[in-house]
Order: C-alpha cells, then structure tokens, then sequence
C-alpha cells in the first residue's frame, strides 16, 4: 500500500537537499510553531528545496487567503517570509506561487552554489589537545587561527536528478582535528581539502533514491538527537524513500501525510570490524496540523569478517527475539518521537502564540517492555516562537538523557547508549556516537534564545550543562556559553560572528577505537574559547 501511494502521490520533482546548517530550517520550524505554517513536516532533515518551498507557499497562500490574524505575530512572521521568499524564489517560481519569466517558469537546467568561509580563533586549555567537537560533522578544533571555506554547488535536470557537491578546504592541517582525514586519536590531517558531501538523487513520481555522502538528523530535537545528528563526519550511504509527505490510497487518504526514509550506509575502515553497515527506516506521520509523529530504527550489522548480507541480516534481526545474540549478531537502536503544538491558553499557556513540545523515547536494543523501554533514553523540549506579543524574541530549553538505565538499574545498566558487546567501537564513526553529542551515561540542558534587533540583525545566546561518562568514577562536566551575531547583508550574503566559552573538569579524550574507550583527567579543570566569524554567500 505505502510503495502505491508513493508511486501515484503525484510529481515530486528532483531537488537538492538543504544542507543540515541553512538557517531556512530554524526558519521553517518558526513558522510552524507559530501557526504561519500549518500543514508542514519538519522533524525529519534533510528535505529538499522544493519540499522547503512549499512550505513557503502555504505561508503565502494563508496570507492572501486572510486566514491569518493581524495578532503580533506578524511582528517575527513578516521578515522571516521575506527572507524565505528571497531564499527560495526560483522554487516557489516554478510552483506558481510568486511572478517569474518564462524561463524562470519552464528551464529545465537549474543550479546554484553556496560558499561559507569561516575563521576560527580557538584556545585549548587544560592539557587537552583538541575540544569544541559538539555538532559539527566530526571535527575537533586545537589551538591557532585557522581558516575553513566550503562551497556547496548543486544542479537539477529537468524533473528526475539532482547533484551535489561540496568540498572542503582547511588552511592548517594542524588546526583542525578531525575523524574524516586521518581518524581522531592523531593531531594532524594528511591533507588540507577533502569532499565533505556529494550526493546524484534520482526521482520517479515520489520515489527519491540517493547515492552518496552526506548528514541526517531524524528527530525533533535541536541540540541533538538521540539515534541520528550531523555530530559524527557524513555517511557514505544509499538513500531511498518519499522525495515529500504524501497520503495513503482509497479511504485511507483521511488519515493525514506519511513520509517513508532508509538508508543503507557503511561505516570506517579503522574500527572493529572494517566498514561495518547501519540500515536506518523512519517513518513520519503527520494525522494533524498540530501533531507529527515518528519511528525510527537502527541495525548495525556485518563488516569485514563477519559474512553477513543485505537485506537477509537486517531481516533476520527484524524477527528475532530482544537484545543481541550470538544467532542474532547485530546491534539495534529504536526511536519514537512526536512535536505538537500547543495554542495559547489563559493562565495556563501565557504566551501570544501558544508553544510547541516535542520528545524523543529511545531503547538500546529491541523495545523489550512497554511502554518504557528496559534500556531507555529520552529527550524532552519547549520551544516558544514568541516570548512577547509584537515582539521577536524566542526561547527553548531541551533535557535529554542517555544515563537513565544506569540510575534505574545500577551498575548492569551502565554503558548502554552507543556501546555493544559485539561491536565494540559502538554506534560510532571515528569514535563519534551517530546521535547525541553528550555520548553515554550522559545529560544535556540546553537553552537558546534569539532576537531580531533589526529586520536584518539577529543576535542570539545558548547555554549548555552536559555531564558525560556519570557511572564512572571520573567523568566530565561542562559549563558552556555562547552569543552569536547573524547580519544578512542581502536576500544572498549573510556575515556571522560568535564567541563560545567551556569550563570543562575532568575533560575527556578518546583513547581508543577497538574497543571504544575515553579516558577522564581527574581533577583538571580547563577553560576554552572559541572566537568565530563566517561569511555565506549564494549564487
């Protein structure tokens, strides 16, 4: 039933992923939560332009339609779309959304580039060698100035392929340390430019298959995510699912939008079993404008030596009982996870636009007990798009938690999250867990809020409390602040600068792969500083 509606859903014509940093998503997700945007899917990322553009135009086509209040929210709501619009004209061009050329309406041939070129100042106390690792595809930063600088090219072919490619170029090989070039525990690059990502999808009807590397994030958390974030260097993978949100056939059109993604990716070479694989299957679900729902599951499985195959293993894992054995041979993680939004309620719900919750309940392992999970971790956020009326300040604050078996069971339950007995370099990439930063036996609280000063001007500030490793002896804990600084200068440049802060005790540093192991300085306490500035350019 699911591969028919996918293939009489409709046209979904062939686009480009957004990359996971474009501000458009931050954007989108805005206006969702402030009811601009009511019939939108945003929790699963990448999507593509396209997809982005459509949501674009239901914003669009609400306004004309007058079915949006002159409330205050148009105080946030009115620049966003404008910069929305700017960003994503072409797409929404071809949509018939806004007045374009004749050649801007039927061409055939599209294609653009982003060039991001940052400098980066960091300072590594402690005796550490490398820090300020969280979110940022695998890469650590050491002491020094350096300079980074992508670009981000992509062309589209009529309705059924689409290309990306993104290298990298890195100005000090000693600077930067990082997963990707050489493996985490050296201090040096062998090189100084590598391909970050490069990907052809091929589309038929909504149906996209994808070929190539690049970074998810399945989940509705902002700081991470518990099975899939852009934490750990980009997978070389094949993707296949709905290119968009369609409906189910017959009567069961009725019950809401669906969205179908897997992947099959490998992993490193310099792990426990060389370019061992991770099948991944969500499905999104979306049978309200205020509630998205999803399932997710992971299945780590094979690698050099073991013999094992695709899809038969995975199968087979699907069917067994609970938790890994020695028939079973594969390591799983599962995922259930919602966003809703909450309109405002007197006294209860105070804020002009009401606010969005949303959670993450994750099980190491097969979901052995209902309704929580024998190994259980879970995320839990609220996000208010408008703190004030008029007004365009924001606030979120996000908990998430991979040490509750630990609490809950002692010392059997400690070292679950992104450990296994059988793959002992764990859910990980170069020692980089593929969901949360905060890694095992940890937690994370997370605040962000942000203003716009002008329509053009957006300052923001983040505070972070992590504590890792908690079942050991010695573990770490973090204190970190940062403010940054976003100035658009036209509808295709922005100009970034930020600064961040950690006060670290106990840092922790990998040690080694196979099997994983970080090791803790005990009674070290260390301070470190990143200084950034970065400018994005379109063409």
């Amino acid at each position: 039933m699911v591969m028919a509606a996918l293939l009489f859903a409709g046209l979904a014509q062939a686009s480009v992923n957004l990359p996971l940093q474009h501000w458009a998503y931050s954007a989108i997700e805005r206006l969702t939560a402030l009811g601009i945007i009511d019939d939108a899917m945003v929790v699963t990322k990448p999507y593509s332009r396209k997809e982005a553009a459509k949501y674009v135009a239901q914003a669009i086509e609400r306004i004309r339609a007058d079915e949006i209040k002159v409330d205050g929210r148009e105080a946030i709501a009115e620049p966003l779309l404008a910069q929305l619009m700017a960003e994503f004209r072409p797409e929404l061009i071809m949509q018939g959304v806004i007045e374009g050329s004749e050649k801007e309406r039927t061409g055939s041939i599209r294609y653009g580039a982003r060039v991001q070129s940052e400098v980066d100042a960091s300072f590594v106390g402690g005796g550490q060698t490398v820090r300020f690792r969280e979110n940022r595809g695998g890469e650590y930063y050491a002491n020094g100035v350096q300079n980074q600088t992508d670009v981000r090219g992509w062309l589209e072919v009529g309705d059924w392929a689409a290309v990306v490619v993104q290298p990298k170029f890195i100005s000090s090989r000693n600077l930067l340390s990082e997963g990707p070039t050489v493996g985490p525990l050296t201090s040096l690059n062998d090189r100084n430019a590598y391909l970050r990502e490069a990907s052809l999808k091929l589309s038929f009807r909504n149906i996209a298959l994808e070929v190539g590397r690049g970074t998810q994030w399945w989940g509705p958390g902002y700081h991470g995510s518990l099975l899939l974030t852009n934490h750990a260097f980009p997978l070389d993978m094949i993707k296949l699912g709905s290119d968009e949100a369609f409906y189910l056939p017959w009567v069961f059109r009725d019950l809401g939008k669906w969205k179908v993604n897997s992947f099959l990716a490998q992993l490193e070479e310099d792990r426990d079993f060389s370019h061992a694989k991770i099948f991944g299957l969500r499905i999104n679900y979306l049978p309200t404008s205020w509630l998205e729902i999803g399932l997710t599951r992971l299945t780590q499985f094979g690698g050099q030596g073991r013999g094992q195959s695709f899809p038969r293993t995975v199968v087979d894992c699907y069917k067994n009982p609970p938790n890994q054995t020695a028939t079973q041979d594969c390591n799983e993680q599962s995922m259930i996870d919602f966003r809703a939004r909450i309109p405002r309620i007197p006294y209860l719900v105070p804020f002009p636009a009401g606010m969005q919750i949303y959670g993450e309940l994750g099980s190491e392992d097969k979901w052995s007990k209902i309704p929580i999970p024998s190994r259980a971790a879970f995320l839990a956020g609220i996000y208010i798009p408008q703190l004030f009326k008029g007004d365009t300040q924001d606030f979120r604050i996000e908990y998430a938690d991979t040490d509750y078996t630990r609490r809950k069971i002692g010392t059997t339950g400690m070292g679950v999250w992104y450990n296994n007995s059988q793959f002992t370099s764990g859910m990980r990439q170069n020692g980089f867990p593929l969901g949360h930063a905060m890694g095992t036996d940890a937690i994370d609280i997370y605040i962000r809020t942000t203003r716009y000063l002008t329509d053009k001007l957006q300052v923001a500030y983040s505070f972070n409390h992590q504590e890792r490793a908690r079942g050991l002896p010695v573990h770490e804990r973090k204190q970190e602040s940062s403010v940054d600084l976003t100035y658009w200068v036209s509808t295709r440049m922005q100009v970034s600068l930020g600064y961040t802060r950690q006060s670290l005790k106990n840092p922790g540093q990998i040690s080694d792969l196979t099997p994983y192991t970080e090791q803790f300085a005990s009674g070290v306490t260390a301070t470190n500083h990143l200084l950034w500035t970065a400018v994005d350019m379109e063409f």
